[in-house]
């Protein structure tokens, strides 16, 4: 089952797959609303003039939560449609994919800087033992606007058939699913309008058992909007 083959889902037509791929972005778009909603209903609880205080991870938790438990798996779901099970190496031999390094992978180009930082900071971090752990906090990085910059990027990368089966969502949306990835990206926008500051350490501090050793505060990463490469 690791390997490519030309007819993975036989009697299943195209449009079928689309089909199941429209399910992996209606998730997505689900977590989306659940998180402007939450963002919006935050406002009322701080201080006017500074709405910006609403994305913050440490005076609004509740938010961070709500990322790592719907946005996060959601986006995991849909980047891992048709991942294959391995990576074939002449010298290490046959290595797990995951999303994270699927990440690894689609942020080594120089054109993507402010990506490649964000990958070796939440590479960096001890806390962060398992590769589904540095996945979500790389998303929690993107929400300051790199997001669709990443996924748009992902899209057009040389590693996707060396990284997916060509019936996975990202193959498809190269061609025959392509206008729901273009739905992927609307669904993705008013994030982008949203002023995030998210712990990459959130679900470290929040989220998991009780840590023998003290808790090591994390910085929140800082926007690199500004050092978005077109």
């Amino acid at each position: 089952m690791g390997e490519d083959v030309k007819h993975p889902m036989r009697g299943l037509g195209l449009s079928s797959l689309c089909l199941q791929e429209k399910k992996l972005v209606g998730a997505v778009s689900v977590a989306v609303e659940a998180i402007l909603a939450q963002f919006s209903s935050s406002r009322t609880v701080v201080q006017k003039g500074t709405r910006a205080l609403s994305g913050d991870s440490a005076i609004n938790p509740s938010l961070g939560r709500l990322v790592l438990q719907c946005l996060c798996p959601a986006l995991h779901s849909l980047l891992t449609d048709g991942l294959k099970p391995y990576q074939s190496d002449l010298i290490a031999g046959r290595r797990p994919n995951s999303a994270w390094s699927l990440v690894q992978a689609s942020t080594r180009a120089p054109k993507t800087h402010a990506l490649f930082s964000l990958q070796v900071r939440v590479g960096e971090l001890p806390q962060l033992r398992q590769s589904k752990h540095r996945f979500n906090a790389f998303l929690l990085g993107l929400l300051t606007k790199l997001l669709d910059f990443w996924l748009s990027y992902l899209q057009s990368c040389s590693v996707l058939e060396t990284y997916y089966h060509p019936t996975s969502f990202m193959r498809l949306s190269q061609a025959a699913c392509q206008p729901l990835f273009e739905e992927l990206l609307l669904v993705l926008q008013p994030l982008s309008l949203l002023t995030f500051n998210l712990d990459l350490l959130f679900q470290h501090h929040h989220l998991e058992p009780e840590s023998h050793r003290p808790e090591i505060p994390s910085p929140p990463f800082p926007d690199p909007g500004s050092q978005l490469s077109t």
